[in-house]
């Protein structure tokens, strides 16, 4: 599609993504983008009150130059990847890839788009580490976000205390757990992070010396941190990954308000 701006869609919206404020304009690589479209999957059953969602097996793709793919609480198969990338390639469709997937197989798409021609970037942070042995103190007030396990929206609340923040004039550093922060102008958690290779404590000064960089190039009034992964073990059935990403966090930098999500109705076993 050739127009002045480019056409943009993101996929596979759900509940979560409908939630989060200002969804309308995202950023990429430096630009303003507006969402002409919101996709998801038949079955889901997804509803907004202020925007049109269509499915994507009913939706011209001819009509799109980018398509960003967002996180969601449904699981993505992995052929509806593949779906997405041939769609791509008959239309002429540049791909982000925004998700926190951490177990697909990103050799296997980078190489099946390459076959079919298809422009994939994956919006990551690969910053190297820096892990000299010695802990920043921080002297800009820090308020965490964490949350007693998955879908607390966490990202809905940074997003929106970044805006009071902002709102209010205070020159706001916010770092997201989500790789889609930076789609809504947030830093993000550099992927050493979230990879093997690294020890607990490599992780811990790797994350301090980060932040303080980060601090002392903005040089903000306030610092946002949504803290990735769960505080603790969730049950005796879910552990998850017994807090150990919030571990890393928490002993990097110590906030001066940490806000804690939790459910807002018992959950069962069977909701996980």
């Amino acid at each position: 599609m050739n127009t002045n701006e480019p056409c943009a869609a993101v996929f596979p919206v759900d509940e979560d993504f409908m939630r989060l404020p200002n969804n309308d304009v995202i950023q990429l690589e430096g630009r303003q983008q507006k969402i002409t479209y919101y996709l998801t999957l038949g079955g889901w059953n997804i509803s907004s009150p202020n925007h049109i969602i269509n499915v994507i097996d009913k939706f011209d793709f001819s009509q799109l130059d980018v398509l960003v793919l967002v996180n969601s609480y449904h699981f993505l198969e992995h052929r509806v990847i593949e779906d997405i990338i041939r769609i791509a390639a008959q239309n002429n469709i540049e791909i982000y890839w925004a998700r926190d997937d951490r177990d697909v197989d990103r050799q296997a798409i980078e190489e099946m788009s390459d076959e079919l021609k298809v422009c994939t970037s994956f919006i990551c942070n690969e910053v190297a580490a820096d892990i000299s042995t010695v802990l920043h103190n921080f002297d800009i007030p820090i308020v965490s976000i964490a949350g007693v396990g998955p879908y607390v929206q966490k990202f809905q609340v940074g997003l929106k205390l970044r805006n009071d923040f902002v709102s209010a004039g205070y020159k706001t550093l916010y770092i997201s757990s989500r790789r889609e922060g930076v789609l809504f102008g947030a830093r993000i958690f550099p992927e050493f992070l979230f990879e093997n290779g690294m020890s607990f404590s490599e992780k811990i000064y790797g994350i301090n010396h980060y932040i303080e960089k980060l601090c002392r190039e903005e040089q903000p009034d306030v610092v946002l941190i949504s803290v990735p992964g769960e505080t603790m073990e969730l049950s005796q059935k879910h552990k998850l990954d017994f807090g150990y990403l919030a571990s890393i966090v928490f002993s990097a930098i110590k906030p001066d308000v940490s806000i804690l999500n939790l459910y807002n109705l018992k959950y069962t076993d069977e909701f996980f």
